[in-house]
C-alpha cells in the first residue's frame, strides 16, 4: 500500500516574510499483492519532471498511478502538456483531467482506490512559492476529487498518505517533540523510523526522495543505507557517476557517495533522545 509524506522546509534568515526554501516528497519502496507475503521492495513511487518544477507520489493501486505518472512526466518534459504561460492552478487542472481521460480507457480491470500527491513550485527565489494537491480516486462510485492543500508557514508536513500514515504521524510526533523538532531532518528521520518499524506490514524497502528547491527543476535524491546506494528503491552499484546527484541517509545528512560517509566538513547530525 505505501507510506508517503510531503513537507515544506524553511531556513530562517530574519527577513520577513519568511519564505520556503524547499519542498520534499518521500515514499517507501514496497509494492504488495494482497499481503506483505507477496511483495517487491524496490518499486518506484516518486516521479519528478526534469525540465519543470513538478513532483508526484502515489499510494493505493499500483498499476494505473505508476504508469500514468510516467506518461505525465514525459509529456511535461516534452513541453506538450501545458505551456509556461499557464498558471499553476491550470497546470494542475490539466494533469487532473489527463489522468481522468486516461483512466476512462481502462476496460474490464479490477478497480482499486488510489491517491496522488502533486507538488509544484510556481514562483522562484526570491519570492519562492509552492503549491500542492491531493488527487484521489474511489472505486465505489468511481468518484474523483482534487483538493489543493495548504502550504505550512513553517517547516512542517504538508500531507501523509497510505496504509502507513498513522505510523508516520506517530513517529513524526516523537521527533517533533525532541530538540530537533521543526526541522526537515526530524521529518525525514521520523519517516524512516516509521518504515523501518514494520508497524505497517504493507510499507517497507528503502526510502525514496525528491526535492524542489528555490529554483531549477526537481532533484531526485539518492538514499544511502549501510554502505549501499539506492535511487527510487533500486540499488545502484558504486562508481564515480554517483556523484552526479545528491545523496542522503536516514538522519538526512548529505552523504559523499565515494566514501559512503557525510561530506568532510559538513554538519553532522546525531539521533536525539526520543520520548
Amino acid at each position: 500500500m505505501t507510506t508517503v509524506v510531503a513537507w515544506v522546509s524553511y531556513s530562517p534568515t530574519g527577513e520577513l516574510p519568511e519564505l520556503p526554501r524547499a519542498a520534499y516528497l518521500a515514499s517507501d519502496s514496497r509494492i504488495t499483492w494482497g499481503s506483505q507475503l507477496r511483495r517487491w521492495d524496490a518499486g518506484r513511487k516518486i516521479f519528478s519532471a526534469v525540465s519543470q518544477p513538478h513532483v508526484f507520489g502515489y499510494s493505493g493501486d499500483v498499476v494505473f498511478p505508476s504508469l500514468v505518472l510516467g506518461q505525465l512526466v514525459s509529456a511535461i518534459d516534452q513541453g506538450i502538456l501545458f505551456g509556461p504561460e499557464e498558471s499553476h492552478q491550470d497546470k494542475n487542472a490539466l494533469i487532473f483531467e489527463s489522468m481522468r481521460t486516461s483512466h476512462r480507457r481502462r476496460h474490464n480491470v479490477v478497480e482499486q482506490d488510489f491517491s496522488v500527491l502533486h507538488i509544484c513550485r510556481w514562483r522562484e527565489w526570491p519570492a519562492t512559492a509552492f503549491a500542492a494537491w491531493l488527487i484521489t480516486y474511489k472505486r465505489d462510485g468511481g468518484v474523483w476529487a482534487c483538493q489543493e492543500l495548504a502550504i505550512p508557514t513553517a517547516t512542517k508536513l504538508i500531507s501523509t498518505l497510505g496504509s502507513g500514515a498513522n505510523s508516520a504521524r506517530t513517529h513524526a510526533g516523537r521527533w517533533n517533540a525532541s530538540n530537533v523538532g521543526g526541522t526537515s531532518r526530524a521529518i525525514f528521520s521520523a519517516f524512516c523510523d516509521a518504515v523501518a518499524s514494520n508497524d505497517d506490514a504493507l510499507s517497507g524497502g528503502l526510502p525514496q526522495l525528491a526535492g524542489l528547491y528555490t529554483e531549477g527543476p526537481p532533484r531526485n535524491l539518492g538514499f544511502i543505507e549501510d554502505g549501499s546506494a539506492f535511487l527510487h528503491g533500486l540499488q545502484i552499484k558504486p562508481g564515480a557517476a554517483l556523484a552526479s546527484i545528491e545523496w542522503r541517509d536516514k538522519l538526512f545528512q548529505r552523504i559523499d557517495p565515494t566514501t559512503m560517509l557525510p561530506f568532510q566538513g559538513a554538519r553532522r547530525f546525531a539521533r536525539p533522545q526520543l520520548g
